[in-house]
């Protein structure tokens, strides 16, 4: 199962580094697509883990998807915040999530 994920991860990671490395588009353009790649990458990891339990990591990337969740439900809960101050917020999360699991799984 931890092949499998650090298959997942890594496949993205190479995913979104073509965006920007081959990539003529527009930099808001590369960084939404980039978000793209790291949520279904999320995703992806998830629906992996489902709920069986399993060693220590996998524990630790459940707790980790979780912790994501909660944040972005409790963003969501603010009333008093922009539409474009909680995108922002809200890809901050996403890639800061992406970015510990990969570390979690040791891709880098």
């Amino acid at each position: 199962m931890l092949k499998q994920l650090e298959g997942v991860v890594a496949a993205a990671m190479e995913e979104r580094r073509g965006l920007v490395v081959y990539s003529r588009l527009q930099p808001l353009e590369i960084d939404r697509m980039a978000r793209r790649v790291e949520r279904d990458t999320i995703e992806k990891v998830r629906g992996l883990l489902g709920e069986t339990a399993g060693d220590q990591r996998m524990v630790g990337l459940g707790n980790r998807i979780r912790r994501m969740v909660e944040e972005l439900d409790q963003l969501e809960g603010l009333g008093e915040i922009r539409d474009q101050s909680r995108q922002m917020q809200t890809d901050e999360i996403i890639w800061q999530t992406f970015e510990d699991i990969a570390w979690m799984l040791g891709v880098q």
